[in-house]
């Protein structure tokens, strides 16, 4: 009996220690950015080709959240209910080799705003997604910050995720005048925001021959957000930059993954079975900056449930990744392109404008 009891003890010791030592490793080495930084242009021998003041009035564009290449439709995600935490390096390997292709065949996009491109994370093999796709798109500079710095991420506890390194790029045929990182508001919940990601936007600026700014905002807002407290508090603080932006008269282009539908989307959709998970059953501000418009396009999902492997017709999915624009810009083409999430949980939307 006592050896039963000092070996129980032992495994419940040793279990404190590595909490223990998880957690204040993960204290000393947390992400901490500053609310404002400037990010490095790079690959800018392409760039500098392209003058400073645009004098073009149409521009196109296209985001994808790329699920980091480990979320392609053989995927079911622990975090969202299913059972696999990494995917095997050929599903990675696959798909990396899927989203070079698809960007490779629009390379005349102006500007490309991925999310979740990953550098060095053990979830996607140390593969330098960033680079690959500079190398794919050699005519395009570009602009990359993190919003997810963790240097071991213990979760889950027989399975650990590990070092994860992954953010936001924008790549851009023309030369932005700046470009910033921008902090949004994050979850304050202890011990998780230690390990959790750190929301931004990546903001760049452009001079028109008009005087004027074009600007152009990446962003990937909140996903796990029990109540949406913390997807509000976001969208406040970059609701308060685009009216700034408005108030300069300034062109604003805000794209990415916002986590939850559009206003006058109806989440039902593609709904198979009764949809219970709050995610999926919020919908945006109807009016969040006066005059200004979302951009979606309705005949084509977005993103999918990661809780199985997707299937279709039976899998759900919705729009959560979208445009909103200023009201000085006019639309010309939105279309969501169907990948059938093969390479990604999430599809690509692509947009054309004319500044008015």
């Amino acid at each position: 009996m006592k050896k039963m009891l000092l070996i129980v003890f032992s495994i419940v010791l040793g279990f404190g220690l590595y909490v223990g030592a998880m957690l204040l490793f993960g204290i000393f080495t947390q992400y901490n950015p500053a609310p404002v930084e400037d990010i490095a242009l790079s690959n800018p021998q392409s760039g500098t080709q392209n003058p400073k003041i645009l004098s073009d009035s149409t521009f196109t564009f296209l985001i994808w959240n790329l699920g980091y290449g480990g979320l392609g439709k053989e995927v079911d995600f622990f975090y969202d209910g299913g059972k696999m935490v990494t995917s095997p390096k050929e599903h990675v390997l696959k798909n990396n080799a899927g989203m070079v292709d698809v960007l490779s065949k629009n390379k005349d996009v102006d500007f490309i705003m991925l999310q979740e491109a990953d550098r060095n994370s053990k979830r996607s093999w140390k593969i330098d997604q960033v680079e690959e796709f500079a190398k794919t798109l050699p005519d395009h500079n570009y602009a990359y910050t993190a919003n997810y710095d963790v240097k071991f991420l213990p979760f889950p506890f027989t399975n650990p995720i590990g070092k994860v390194y992954g953010g936001l790029q924008t790549l851009s045929k023309f030369t932005p005048v700046e470009s910033k990182r921008i902090a949004l508001p994050n979850i304050t919940d202890f011990p998780r925001r230690i390990f959790y990601l750190k929301r931004c936007l990546l903001e760049q600026r452009y001079k028109l021959a008009n005087g004027k700014d074009l600007v152009i905002i990446n962003t990937h807002f909140e996903a796990y957000d029990a109540g949406g407290l913390v997807k509000k508090e976001q969208r406040d603080l970059t609701k308060k930059i685009l009216e700034d932006e408005a108030a300069k008269g300034n062109y604003v282009v805000l794209g990415g993954d916002w986590n939850i539908a559009p206003p006058g989307f109806n989440v039902h959709t593609w709904e198979h079975e009764k949809l219970t998970d709050e995610l999926y059953l919020m919908n945006n501000d109807s009016v969040y900056v006066q005059g200004w418009n979302y951009v979606f396009d309705p005949t084509t999902a977005t993103n999918r449930k990661n809780e199985t492997s997707y299937t279709e017709g039976k899998t759900f999915k919705t729009i959560i990744d979208y445009f909103y624009i200023s009201p000085n810009i006019e639309v010309e083409e939105v279309k969501g392109i169907d990948l059938g999430f093969d390479y990604s949980d999430h599809n690509p939307v692509k947009l054309k404008i004319r500044l008015k």
